[in-house]
């Protein structure tokens, strides 16, 4: 008997150090979070993971029930502090100590080395061999069809005759830019160059990417891994990443899942230092007792880079489930946010918040771009993030400050039973937003008299407005719009932006958690809200393209972007549709956009917003189009395989695809 409770006593004894192992197992390497801390997310078996959580939630749930003092901090809505603040502060606009600029901004010329065009994120080509007067005689030059469908929503890169670009499957595949002919094909694990890769050009071309599950060095020239780099060409991620690496002197950076910042030696991949995009807030509880490091937001929607300042820009989204946040209370720090990060020395130099605890999904989703702006006759450089709530954040390069100014202005709180959200949210009227904000009962749609009352019947009941929280017994209005993580492109000639842009009014609300210890737990519900006839309940363009000058703040043109053919056939004006792919402007005065429901890839005068060009391929643009030139001609280069977001957004319209179409101009 004594052998069987030695036996008992040596297993617990075996289970209590493998969990305490696997609770303060963070990696040595990130810089800002300590090596030795008790924490279930630091668990790195997933079924390790699952028990723990499990037993806390029901710990914690006999807890909290028996804990007085955690249930009034719980339910606590601070409406003393709430009701003593004043309804706006005023931020101003700041004119001095700016960033003076370098004017080491560029445009792409003939390669396209880094999705997105390159380290600015700027999508924009020099070239201008197509141009106003010759692009009507835009024609397919070569198509290049996959086996299967899928979504192919990383911008194709371009050099040196060749283009490389994810397939619909897991593979990277390097294709003939004259002829489209497949040159290699590299199998993945997962989904390769899922937002994008990146080519060196030192010495022999390199491509680097992530296929979700690791970072991939290969060489341009036959697909062959790396040997060097990493093991066997690989380094095995911890945390799933999706977007474009950059590249700066040595040193190759990726954002992950984890979330975080990951900086790699560029020739070994070895891991040199990390960063953790969340903030510890320990006076909150959400499993059991505590809050674990729930505040960050993933870097998802992209990174751009200042080489020569060696500073990294990241844009990060929300901080957990879209619609609530009863178990992530406060301003939840580093999501919805821009982060500047000092490379050479290792830290975080500034971050600028949009959203303050996120319930609306308003997260940031497309990747700065770095450009420069007039401000008081003086050249400054910039950061600029176009944002799903229609804002254009323009700030110093150094300093992260707001450049216009901005208004803190109070809204609502939750009544959702334990929701803290934020007394303030910001008011950014400078630049112009290019997209509807908040929901408002003169946006209803004005198509006709018929459906303009059933849509207001159906709003009825309905919340709306500056941010409004949403609710656990009424349907709360928002707009599934603004800028994607497609992004915009800017011409750093001029300072004139070009974004694609949503205005789709959703109905959201939240229902209660069903399990008995999910005190704190919600469902999140929404629908598209709709005439009787299918079409968005607002007045449209429901999608639309803007041209911004960010010297003066001004919208210069808007136009709708997508069009539904049996509506025009009915003498309804282009309405815009919903629309996932991106914009692309070029030097020859044209602005090419695709990703629109109607399968269409449009060039535009960027002057005027006049389209002069369409093609209509049998599925949407997937990216924004790639401007390229080889042999003396340019291309216009664009998957056409529809996207997640579209197919799931609208199933019966929106189907995936198998194309890639290369355009040039042809007498």
């Amino acid at each position: 008997m004594k052998k069987v409770f030695k036996s008992i006593y040596a297993i617990i004894f075996i289970l209590f150090i493998i969990i305490l192992y696997e609770v303060t197992s963070i990696d040595s390497k990130y810089i800002n979070r300590s090596t030795i801390e008790i924490n279930i997310n630091n668990i790195r078996n997933p079924v390790v993971k699952r028990i723990v959580r499990k037993i806390d939630l029901y710990a914690g749930a006999i807890y909290f029930n028996l804990s007085k003092k955690k249930q009034l901090e719980f339910y606590d809505k601070n409406l003393e502090e709430y009701s003593n603040l004043p309804d706006e502060v005023i931020i101003p606009a700041v004119d001095v100590n700016l960033t003076a600029s370098n004017k080491k901004n560029f445009n792409n010329d003939e390669n396209w080395t880094r999705s997105h065009g390159n380290h600015s994120s700027n999508k924009f080509s020099n070239l201008k061999l197509i141009n106003k007067n010759n692009i009507k005689n835009l024609d397919v030059a070569w198509t290049y069809s996959f086996e299967n469908k899928g979504d192919i929503p990383g911008n194709p890169i371009y050099y040196d005759g060749r283009v490389y670009l994810s397939s619909t499957e897991k593979s990277l595949i390097a294709l003939n830019a004259e002829n489209g002919q497949k040159i290699w094909e590299f199998q993945t694990e997962g989904l390769a160059a899922r937002r994008g890769l990146v080519l060196s050009e030192k010495e022999e071309p390199i491509i680097y990417f992530c296929d979700q599950k690791n970072l991939i060095a290969l060489y341009a020239s036959d697909g062959q891994v790396v040997s060097t780099f990493g093991k066997k060409g690989k380094i095995k991620l911890k945390k799933k990443c999706q977007i474009t690496p950059v590249l700066m002197d040595d040193t190759i950076i990726i954002g992950t899942f984890e979330p975080g910042i990951e900086v790699y030696n560029i020739s070994s991949g070895e891991l040199l230092w990390k960063f953790y995009l969340k903030k510890k807030d320990h006076g909150y509880f959400r499993y059991g007792g505590k809050r674990f490091d729930y505040s960050g937001g993933n870097p998802w929607g992209g990174i751009s880079a200042d080489l020569e300042r060696k500073i990294l820009y990241v844009t990060t989204g929300n901080a957990g489930r879209f619609y609530e946040g009863v178990n992530r209370p406060g301003k939840n720090k580093y999501s919805n946010s821009v982060l500047a990060f000092d490379i050479e020395n290792k830290k975080l130099l500034w971050e600028f918040q949009e959203i303050e605890h996120d319930i609306w999904n308003y997260d940031i989703a497309s990747p700065p771009i770095l450009t420069s702006i007039k401000v008081k006759e003086k050249l400054i450089d910039v950061v600029v993030v176009p944002t799903k709530f229609g804002n254009t954040l323009v700030l110093d390069r150094l300093s992260g400050a707001n450049i216009f100014g901005y208004i803190n202005k109070k809204v609502p709180i939750s009544d959702v039973p334990g929701e803290k959200t934020a007394f303030y949210q910001k008011v950014i009227s400078l630049p112009e937003p290019f997209s509807n904000q908040y929901f408002q009962k003169s946006h209803i749609t004005n198509l006709s008299d018929q459906r303009f009352e059933f849509v207001k019947d159906k709003i009825k009941e309905s919340t709306y407005g500056f941010f409004i929280p949403n609710s656990i017994d009424k349907k709360n209005i928002i707009y599934k719009g603004g800028a994607q993580w497609m992004g915009a492109s800017i011409d750093n000639r001029n300072g004139i932006m070009y974004v694609p842009s949503n205005d789709v009014p959703t109905f959201i609300w939240l229902e209660k958690g069903k399990k008995k210890y999910e005190y704190y737990n919600y469902s999140m519900e929404g629908e598209f809200i709709e005439d009787q006839y299918g079409y968005p309940g607002s007045k449209p363009p429901w999608g639309k393209i803007t041209a911004l000058n960010l010297n003066n703040r001004k919208i210069i043109w808007q136009i709708p972007f997508g069009e539904y053919e049996e509506l025009t056939k009915n003498n309804i004006p282009i309405t815009g549709t919903f629309n996932y792919g991106g914009v692309t402007a070029t030097a020859g005065d044209i602005v090419f956009a695709t990703g629109t429901l109607d399968n269409k890839i449009r060039g535009f005068d960027t002057n005027t917003g006049e389209e002069l060009w369409s093609y209509k391929m049998p599925y949407s643009g997937s990216s924004p189009p790639t401007i390229y030139q080889h042999k003396g001609e340019q291309y216009v280069l664009v998957p056409a395989t529809g996207s997640t977001t579209m197919k799931n957004t609208y199933p019966e319209i929106s189907v995936y695809g198998d194309k890639i179409y290369a355009f040039k101009i042809k007498y």
